[in-house]
Order: C-alpha cells, then sequence, then structure tokens
C-alpha cells in the first residue's frame, strides 16, 4: 500500500520538473509571486521634463566679450535659439520622457518664422510618443501661437489673454528736422521704397500705408492659422476672438483657446494631479545646467585674442548653414551684427573649394544695406552654386539686398510670415545749410568752374546734381531688376509691378513667384540631403558657419573718427528714446551713413534697404 501511494507523488514532481525546463519562466518563486494577491504591484512612474522659455533667442547669437559688462560684474550671455530646439530634438529622440511641461511664464521671444519652426520641433515629441503640456500666466499672440503646438494649455486664473492682431508703428522725423534747419535730400527708385519717407515726410503716404496693410493682413493670418490649427479651431473663430482682443482666462477656456485653469502658483501641484489621475506617480525633471566657469586673467587674454578652443576641422560629409545675418556692409573687417562683403566673400570662397563640404543652406536673416556689397556676396554666391548645390533659407526677413544676394540658380524658401521683395534703390545726403545760417554760419566755397561746387557738404542739391543722382540710382535699380529677372524667370515689365520698393510676406511672395517653397531651414537641410545624396539622417554633419565672434573689438573703447558721434551724449540721448519706445534706429542710419566724413567727402552711396523702422508686433 505505501509503495502504491508514493508512485503518483513521484510522477507528480517529475512532471513539474519537465515543465520547468519547457518554460523557464514559470518558477515556483514566480508561481508564489503571482499568487501572492498581499503583495502590492510596483507603481508606474511617470517621467516628466519641465523647460522654461525666457529671454529673447536668437539664431546666431553673439557671445563677444562686452567690457563694461565685465567691469560691472556682467559676463558673456546669449540665447541660441538651434541650442533650444536641439534640446527637444534629444527628448524626441531619447524618447526618456513621458510628458513635456513648456513653461511659457516667463518673458520670452521668438520671432514669428522661429514660432513656426519651434512648433515642428514640439510634433517630434508628440510623433515619439511624448506628450505636451503649455503652460501660461497671462499670453500674447505671440505666446499663444507657441503654447497651440502643445497638447493642453494650463493657464493660471488670474492671468489676462490678449490677443491683438498684427500691427506697424513708424516714427517720422521731418518736422524736427524742419525745427532745427536739417534737410534730408533723397533720391529713390520705386514709390514703394518707404525707407526715405520717415526723412522726406511728415506721415506716411496713403499709396504705402495700403500696401502696409494688406502685408500685415498675410503676417497675421498666418498666425491665426498656427493658432486655429494647434487648437482645432475655425480660422473665423479665432479672427473673432482677435477683434475682442482682451478676455478673462474663464472666457478663453470657453471658446478653446485654453484647457485648464489652475491656481496662481499651483503649476506644478496641477499637472502632477491631472497626470497622477491617469494611474501612477510622476517625478520632474529639468535641463542640467553647466556650472558657470570663473573668468579670470588668462580668459581676458585669450578673448581680446579671439581664441577658440574648439576645431574648425571636419572629416564626415558637411552641410553647411552659412548665417546671413545684419545690415549688409562694405568692408574687409568682420563686424558682428553685420554682414562684410570682404570676409564673407572670402567665406563662401572656401566653403567652394572644401570637398568635405557636400553642399551649402544660405539662411538669410538681413534687411539688405550697400548695393556694391549686396552684389559683390551675390556673385560670390553663383559661383559656389555652379559647383555644388545650394539652397537659400529665409529667416524673419530676407529684402532688398537680402533679396538680390538670393538671385542666382537656386531654390529659395520661405516661412509665410517672412518679409521679403522690397527690390528698390535710394540714395540720402544730409544738408545743414539752413542750421548753419539760423547760429550764424556761413560756408563758401572757392572753386575754378561749377561742376567742383557740386555736392558740397551740407550744401541741398540744385536740380541739375539731383538729376544727375537720379540717373545713378536708376542705373542700379535697373541692374536690380535684370537681377531678379534672370533668377526667378519673371519678364522686367512684370516685376516692375512687384517691385519698386513694394514689401511682401512669405505667403505673398511665394503666389507671386519671388521665391519657391514655403518652408524651414529643416526644409532647406533636407533638400541638401537629397540633391547631394546623404538621405540618411546620420550620414553627415550639420555645421553652422559663421561662428559668433569671442573676441573683444576695442574700438568701441578706443574710438574712431567714423562712431565719434555716437560716444558721449548723444547715443545715451537715443537710448533714452528707445527706452520709451521711439525707435531711433533710422535716425542712427542716417547721422552714421548719410553724411560725408574725411573717409569719404564727396560718395554718395547706393543702398538696397527695407524700411529701418519696420517694427511688427
Amino acid at each position: 500500500m505505501k509503495k502504491q501511494n508514493q508512485t503518483p507523488v513521484w510522477t507528480a514532481i517529475i512532471c513539474g520538473l519537465f515543465l520547468c525546463l519547457l518554460n523557464p519562466t514559470t518558477t515556483p518563486a514566480a508561481v508564489k509571486e503571482k499568487a501572492d494577491p498581499a503583495k502590492p504591484a510596483e507603481l508606474q512612474r511617470t517621467q516628466i521634463h519641465h523647460l522654461t522659455l525666457r529671454g529673447a533667442y536668437s539664431e546666431m547669437p553673439s557671445s563677444s566679450l562686452d567690457l563694461t559688462s565685465l567691469v560691472m560684474g556682467g559676463g558673456l550671455s546669449s540665447k541660441s535659439y538651434f541650442k533650444l530646439t536641439e534640446h527637444i530634438d534629444s527628448l524626441a529622440k531619447a524618447k526618456e520622457v513621458d510628458y513635456l511641461v513648456l513653461d511659457l511664464s516667463q518673458p520670452f521671444s521668438l520671432s514669428p518664422v522661429q514660432r513656426r519652426d519651434f512648433a515642428q520641433h514640439i510634433a517630434k515629441l508628440e510623433a515619439a510618443g511624448i506628450k505636451t503640456i503649455a503652460w501660461i500666466t497671462s499670453v500674447d499672440t505671440a505666446g499663444l501661437c507657441v503654447a497651440s503646438a502643445c497638447d493642453e494649455i494650463f493657464m493660471s486664473s488670474d492671468g489676462m489673454v490678449d490677443i491683438p492682431s498684427a500691427t506697424m508703428a513708424h516714427t517720422f522725423y521731418k518736422d524736427l528736422f524742419n525745427l532745427v534747419g536739417v534737410n534730408v535730400m533723397a533720391i529713390r527708385a520705386g514709390d514703394f521704397k518707404g525707407a526715405v519717407e520717415p526723412f522726406t515726410r511728415s506721415s506716411m503716404s496713403v499709396h504705402l500705408r495700403k500696401h502696409y496693410e494688406n502685408l500685415l493682413t498675410s503676417m497675421n493670418d498666418a498666425a491665426v492659422a498656427q493658432i486655429a490649427s494647434g487648437r482645432k479651431l475655425t480660422l473665423k473663430e479665432v479672427r473673432q476672438l482677435q477683434m475682442n482682443r482682451l478676455m478673462l482666462p474663464a472666457t478663453a477656456k470657453k471658446h478653446g483657446l485654453i484647457d485648464k485653469l489652475v491656481e496662481p502658483g499651483r503649476m506644478r501641484e496641477a499637472i502632477a494631479k491631472h497626470i497622477a489621475g491617469k494611474g501612477g506617480d510622476v517625478k520632474w525633471g529639468e535641463p542640467k545646467k553647466k556650472k558657470p566657469k570663473s573668468f579670470g586673467l588668462t580668459d581676458l587674454f585669450k578673448a581680446l585674442a579671439g581664441s577658440n578652443d574648439k576645431s574648425d576641422k571636419h572629416t564626415k560629409p558637411t552641410i553647411v548653414v552659412y548665417h546671413l545675418a545684419g545690415e549688409i556692409m562694405d568692408g574687409q573687417k568682420a563686424s558682428a551684427g553685420q554682414i562684410i562683403d570682404g570676409p564673407t566673400v572670402a567665406a563662401l570662397n572656401a566653403l567652394r573649394d572644401d570637398d568635405q563640404v557636400k553642399g551649402v543652406v544660405l539662411r538669410i536673416n538681413s534687411p539688405g544695406g550697400s548695393a556694391t556689397a549686396s552684389e559683390n556676396i551675390r556673385v560670390a554666391l553663383a559661383n559656389l552654386a555652379a559647383k555644388k548645390p545650394i539652397v537659400f533659407s529665409m529667416s524673419d526677413v530676407a529684402a532688398s539686398g537680402g533679396y538680390l544676394v538670393a538671385c542666382v540658380k537656386a531654390p529659395i524658401y520661405a516661412d509665410a510670415d517672412t518679409i521679403t521683395g522690397s527690390i528698390g534703390v535710394f540714395g540720402m545726403q544730409l544738408s545743414f545749410d539752413t542750421l548753419m545760417r539760423r547760429v550764424g554760419v556761413n560756408m563758401e566755397t572757392v572753386a575754378i568752374d561749377d561742376a567742383a561746387r557740386q555736392m558740397q557738404m551740407g550744401k541741398p542739391w540744385t536740380e541739375e546734381e539731383t538729376q544727375k543722382m537720379q540717373v545713378h540710382v536708376d542705373a542700379v535699380y535697373d541692374l536690380f531688376l535684370n537681377r531678379v529677372s534672370k533668377a526667378r524667370g519673371i519678364p522686367v515689365e512684370k516685376l516692375k509691378s512687384l517691385a519698386g520698393g513694394r514689401v511682401w510676406t512669405g505667403a505673398q511672395a511665394k503666389e507671386l513667384g519671388l521665391i519657391d517653397q514655403i518652408g524651414g531651414l529643416t526644409a532647406g537641410i533636407d533638400y541638401i540631403r537629397a540633391k547631394a545624396k546623404l538621405d540618411a539622417a546620420d550620414a553627415a554633419e550639420i555645421k553652422h558657419l559663421p561662428k559668433p565672434s569671442t573676441g573683444l573689438d576695442l574700438s568701441g573703447l578706443l574710438g574712431d573718427d567714423e562712431d565719434e558721434i555716437f560716444h558721449g551724449k548723444l547715443i545715451k540721448q537715443l537710448n533714452k528714446l528707445n527706452a520709451l519706445g521711439i525707435d531711433t534706429k533710422p535716425l542712427e542710419f542716417l547721422l552714421r551713413n548719410a553724411r560725408q566724413t574725411k573717409a569719404r567727402p564727396r560718395v554718395m552711396k547706393m543702398w538696397m534697404l527695407q524700411p529701418m523702422n519696420f517694427r511688427i508686433r
């Protein structure tokens, strides 16, 4: 009996061991854990990345050393837009977080073009399965454009929503000049070349105002479309809310502009509760901040020398994003915030001859400038395009001379609200004759013929002189028209109705044939990738040039004849006016460039420049 009872037991043990060999994951311990209902399951932890936008972001932030800031205790500071987007892309690629909380509660600035591009990078997070929540306290149109890229918008209940349509502010100086006895003599080609109106008129011309209204409508349509798309509203609904403009957070929530109202100061608690309500716990994380380095005497000498420890050598196939940012000026020495034709042409020629560079994206963010410098750069770009694929990517503005440089055989990409066009030319000179007489000063010139007396410093132009200058301006304008006509395939007679100084948005320019595609920098890079047959995402290095200046420019400290007028009390007074919201940039331009000096006593420069006080908000 005992023997017979043991046989089934051994049989069961052997069968159990055999089953464990067939399914190694099923162990007695595992069976025990599975069968123990008293043991709580481990809570799922949701990773939240908290990213705060703060300050102004620039595609080409200056990292030059400001000696005044150094002496006063400041240091090197800049906000790189590309570093911001690279950080977001790294989150999408790593897939280590579940949520991104985009904190827009601090003052920040992204241009319309950047806001549109930023939304594309946020979309990469969505594609990677990462949810996004925007946090706002008070918000304007620009902020709402950014927030609308996120899945949800949380807002402080004590905030305010103010989403006006686009406006443009202009400052006119003609009455001031009449008061002090200064006259500005201007010659222009094109009735819509508004760059000279602040100096020659007391108010805006009717035809130019109408043109600018159409421009603002196009720009505002782009912003409305961005908000409507993100918030799942119709264009008509968003436009109506714009016309109402001011609204309380509760009203904004009612109309679908935001998703949830939160008590002031309870952002993290509200978001954590919102996420935890879906099950699990939350863990917050933020971008890692680098520990600031001390700045000693050795660092000062390095800054003075403009040294850079990073090597410029590249061994992988390279796509270069070359930034043409700032006013275009003649010269041989690079200057931060400007495009100087001498060093720019040399850099473009070097890219042409560098076999590692497989293609170049020309990122333009320029209102134009000197006509001769613009043409010099355009020729260098034409030579570059003849050897390797290039594409033009227009940022916030690529107007006048900034448009001329793109008139080569290469496609042009721009965003819907890029400012471009402004195909026109002008020249200016200051006359102090009336002012001199008022203060009792009389200037007389001794010459052996009438021609030698022409173009005298401080004297108004005679009718003959004005006619001669008009011929010169018209000749430069005809050259501009021919360059555009050849590059864009538009007959000159048809082009004249699009030129004359008229400014267009990217969306308008696409309809008129002045650009090829609506798209940002990413689209331009993708185009070069395809043309250079570098389809894989990691097949080429993306290199941004030129690098921001890291040296210390002592010219402002030591002074020079050209900028002497901007030292001392004058610059302080101009800064005070700027602080009051009065744009003095046109006045500064006039004083710098429309006056005769010892270096250029009788030369009037031709300008391809969009209106200098072109301020849109």
